[in-house]
């Protein structure tokens, strides 16, 4: 049995191909605003001003996340050494159960934070518009790879590219969450505040990562 052809794999992606075609009408819906997040930090906090919008947003996201563990561990994007040593069954969930506690982590000190600031609006749109990029980050890893892998080259080379598109993707995450921040504090307190809540949470994955 490989990897791909367990069955918690694979009975993830029926379901989750099910359920992604169900809420198609609400990823159609948020998608036209969430590619205006690419040019606009302003666009994430008019999301979050939409109930409409922002429940949309809310559940792709939501539906995404078993999909985007799927994408991250078909191609090798988050891969620690302690997951190849694992029996082939349980692999996937323990890369997906890394993402959930990486996720985790960032929740409880985005909340930490909007309960100190009274749960500012800006504030919140700026921790919620990592889903906005995300989702829209899932979105190109599954062309790429679907394109990438179409070629002879080997594995690996589709795998550096990948993340090399994460990386850059998520350099933009940090840019835009510090534009929505600095336009309600200084740069200095930006600063700080992308420190705590960006630093931690990816610091403990990147460890995990190269560590573990």
């Amino acid at each position: 049995m490989t990897e791909l052809d367990n069955p918690i794999f694979s009975g993830a992606a029926v379901l989750f191909t099910l359920l992604l075609m169900l809420s198609l009408r609400s990823g159609l819906q948020i998608l036209p605003h969430l590619l205006r997040c690419l040019g606009r930090w302003k666009a994430n906090i008019e999301i979050e001003d939409s109930l409409q919008l922002s429940r949309s947003r809310n559940l792709v996201a939501l539906l995404l996340f078993v999909p985007m563990c799927m994408v991250v561990f078909r191609f090798s994007l988050y891969r620690p050494d302690f997951v190849n040593e694992l029996p082939t069954l349980w692999r996937f969930p323990a890369v997906a159960g890394a993402l959930a506690a990486y996720l985790l982590l960032r929740t409880f000190l985005n909340w930490q934070f909007e309960l100190g600031n009274y749960r500012n609006r800006v504030f919140t749109a700026a921790n919620r518009s990592f889903y906005n990029y995300v989702i829209l980050l899932f979105v190109l890893l599954v062309v790429l790879g679907a394109l990438l892998s179409l070629g002879n080259g080997p594995e690996r080379h589709v795998t550096l590219v990948l993340r090399l598109t994460a990386l850059l993707f998520y350099l933009l995450i940090v840019l835009r969450r510090g534009q929505i921040f600095a336009s309600a504090c200084g740069p200095f307190t930006t600063f700080l505040y992308l420190c705590g809540l960006e630093l931690i949470p990816t610091g403990v994955l990147v460890a995990t990562a190269v560590l573990l």
